[in-house]
């Protein structure tokens, strides 16, 4: 694949493609395990599964192998004093807003966190809220566990989505007890609003509802117009009916060092999450996933500005070469995600259709978009976080495929 588009970063680190398929990588080596025969003869382009086909920040993998030439590997103490200076640091600067350090909870990610918090604040036959489509782990997860889920579905506009205050209140039921909250939205990129949140907060207040604020996107904002407002930033009101999940993996590109932070203002909601943990697993996380989260959000704030910069391009470039080129496929425009939200309800097949016509025909592996709900029908989620020359095969591989139809 050769990079050509013009008006690209000249020189940027992000161009460079790497091989993972020596690397165990899910993304690009699992195909075998999920695709059926002829979807894998295709080899169609891997770019659903969210990560990034990106190097981590050059301060993460110096600290990383000074952890390694250390050679020991034991158990560890927990958050060191300048580790939960880097991790509220970061919500300081990025986002204004100050966390106390004994509100940090360290776990190994956020759907290991959502599981532990259904079973910690619900019981089975419960229901949760969601907002589809949305992300699937918020389905599947609430399901295995025993709980039922309860839908308030956004708006489809022209442009979008949009919240619904009156749907979103008429979803609870009396034995709703979690409302889980994508914040960015994934897939859609939405970027919810002051307004917005503070309606989504104080319904959930007066209903009773616990909010789990899912804010791992919260780094990855497209429209720099745009700002993220942690929910619990909020207000004390706010904030103590509120878990808030973040982790430096998708901003970073580290979700195989299984390292996040949880904020819990509320000392019982903290304590409870706590006791969930001890009861379900030995709660010590990953010692190197300690070390580049740290380095991450002490060290890995210009890679980041470079990087966002970078998928701005990416997105704009793939939404104006699809859009122009044919009307049978809208890209969606993005506040916020690596990730585009793709409508190709245009091409008139269903669900299983259309993603067969992508690995096959298409030769692209995207995130369908039934994963996220019966509101994903018709849709597909296209992972950007990749060099400028995997957009352009992946556009020209598109558009070969649309044009024989």
């Amino acid at each position: 694949m050769k990079a050509s588009t013009p008006g690209r970063e000249h020189g940027s680190l992000f161009d460079e493609i790497i091989d993972r398929k020596s690397s165990n990588s899910m993304k690009w080596n699992i195909g075998r395990k999920l695709l059926s025969a002829d979807e894998f003869a295709a080899d169609p382009l891997p770019m659903w599964v969210a990560d990034m086909d990106f190097r981590t920040p050059r301060p993460v993998i110096d600290a990383l192998h000074e952890a390694v030439e250390h050679g020991i590997f034991g158990y560890p103490e927990g958050a060191t004093d300048s580790y939960l200076d880097a991790v509220v640091g970061w919500q300081a600067r990025r986002f204004g807003w100050e966390v106390a350090r004994e509100w940090v909870l360290q776990t190994s990610g956020i759907i290991t966190t959502l599981k532990t918090a259904v079973q910690a604040f619900s019981a089975p036959g419960d229901t949760v809220l969601i907002q589809p489509p949305v992300y699937a782990h918020f389905h599947n997860d609430v399901l295995i566990n025993g709980r039922r889920l309860a839908y308030a579905p956004l708006e489809r506009t022209e442009t979008g989505y949009r919240f619904d205050e009156q749907a979103f209140e008429a979803a609870i039921q009396p034995d709703t007890k979690i409302f889980i909250l994508s914040h960015p939205h994934n897939p859609t990129g939405n970027m919810w609003s002051e307004g917005e949140l503070r309606a989504m907060g104080e319904i959930c207040l007066r209903r009773g509802v616990l909010v789990i604020s899912d804010e791992i996107h919260q780094d990855l904002i497209i429209n720099p117009a745009r700002k993220h407002i942690p929910f619990a930033s909020l207000g004390d009101r706010f904030a103590q009916n509120s878990i808030t999940c973040t982790a430096p993996s998708k901003t970073f590109n580290l979700p195989g060092l299984q390292s996040a932070n949880v904020f819990v203002p509320n000392r019982r909601l903290r304590e409870e999450l706590a006791r969930q943990y001890d009861r379900n697993m030995f709660p010590l996380v990953n010692t190197l996933g300690m070390v580049a989260a740290e380095a991450a959000y002490a060290h890995g704030e210009s890679w980041l500005e470079e990087m966002l910069a970078y998928l701005r391009g990416n997105h704009a470039h793939l939404r104006d070469a699809v859009n122009g080129a044919t009307s049978k496929i809208e890209v969606l425009p993005a506040d916020s995600l690596y990730l585009a939200w793709m409508d190709c309800r245009g091409l008139g097949m269903d669900a299983e259709a259309l993603d067969k016509f992508m690995l096959t025909r298409a030769r692209l592996w995207l995130d369908k978009g039934q994963k996220f709900g019966a509101e994903g029908h018709g849709y597909m989620r296209v992972n950007l976080g990749c060099p400028r020359a995997i957009v352009d095969e992946a556009i020209h591989r598109l558009l070969d495929a649309v044009s024989v139809l």
